[in-house]
């Protein structure tokens, strides 16, 4: 499990975006890598795994990879934390961070930067919640299964969006986070609404739901024709509203990675569909316009 956008907030703000040992002033976004800066890295105290430098401890992979057990380190001194463990055990290293976050409050914290630091890490618990319930880390292996000529969804995702979208409803947003709460708001509208159409003609079997073709009726159906119109108009509007989610997950990304953290999904880029049958299957981009977004969430049709 990757590092959550929260543990990263507060692990880059809480260092003043500063290695905690050299103090060197440190950037996330490996685009603004100037001589005056170097890219940050997110050190693990106890090791991520149980081989890695420090790793052997009964902490959980999630525990591991919270903001209480990482550093803030340039690569050099993150390359020698871990080739020289003697010299930088456990101890050290937690006493370290502690320090050094001290000198940071003491030295170049400011009320109104902790206050913004407050606001952005109210933000990612959101952040954080979409990732997890839109399964965004395998968007494009799922949402190709249900972009298909049958659809499958795994079991869990309906319900894993449908908490999503309560999760969004309820939240309470800063006011300098406009775009990213329309974004997010739509993300989950859109998300919704592809889980909610999909589910009308869906049969669960095992792990995943699958497409009740009801023109099948298993006798003589006097209506086939018809019913087979509305089903192929069913799994148009399937498609239809995956492909909106897929525009609304890409401007979601965007706004997190310009106002919240650049490194976000940056390595993976846009998020893409695999769409097509037996014949092919194509890589499509979905995005939207900038007018499309200056009216969104408010000009979908729920």
């Amino acid at each position: 499990m990757a590092i959550n956008q929260k543990d990263i907030k507060l692990l880059w703000g809480r260092s003043g975006n500063r290695c905690a040992l050299c103090k060197a002033e440190l950037t996330q976004d490996k685009n603004s890598v100037k001589s005056a800066f170097t890219l940050g890295e997110q050190a693990h105290i106890i090791g991520e795994k149980e081989e890695a430098a420090r790793g052997k401890s009964n902490l959980t992979l999630d525990e591991r990879n919270s903001y209480h057990n990482l550093i803030l380190l340039c690569p050099n001194h993150h390359t020698e934390i871990d080739r020289n463990v003697e010299d930088w055990p456990i101890e050290k290293l937690y006493n370290v961070k502690s320090a050094h976050e001290l000198w940071v409050s003491e030295t170049l914290g400011k009320v109104e930067d902790q206050y913004v630091l407050a606001k952005q890490v109210s933000v990612t618990s959101i952040i954080d919640a979409a990732v997890k319930y839109s399964h965004l880390e395998n968007w494009q292996n799922w949402t190709s299964f249900a972009l298909s000529p049958d659809p499958t969804w795994p079991k869990n995702l309906p319900d894993d969006i449908f908490e999503f979208r309560q999760k969004v409803i309820s939240s309470i947003w800063p006011e300098e986070f406009d775009e990213l709460r329309r974004a997010t708001e739509t993300f989950s509208i859109t998300l919704n609404i592809a889980a909610q159409v999909f589910m009308r003609h869906s049969n669960l079997y095992e792990d995943n739901y699958y497409p009740d073709k009801f023109y099948k009726t298993g006798g003589w159906n006097n209506n086939y024709e018809e019913d087979v119109k509305k089903y192929k108009k069913w799994i148009q509007e399937c498609h239809d509203w995956l492909v909106e989610s897929t525009k609304s997950a890409n401007w979601f990304a965007d706004v997190v990675r310009r106002d919240i953290n650049p490194m976000f999904f940056a390595e993976k880029g846009r998020f893409l569909t695999m769409e097509g049958d037996i014949l092919g299957f194509k890589a499509k981009l979905h995005v939207y316009t900038k007018e499309q977004k200056g009216s969104l969430p408010d000009s979908l049709d729920i």
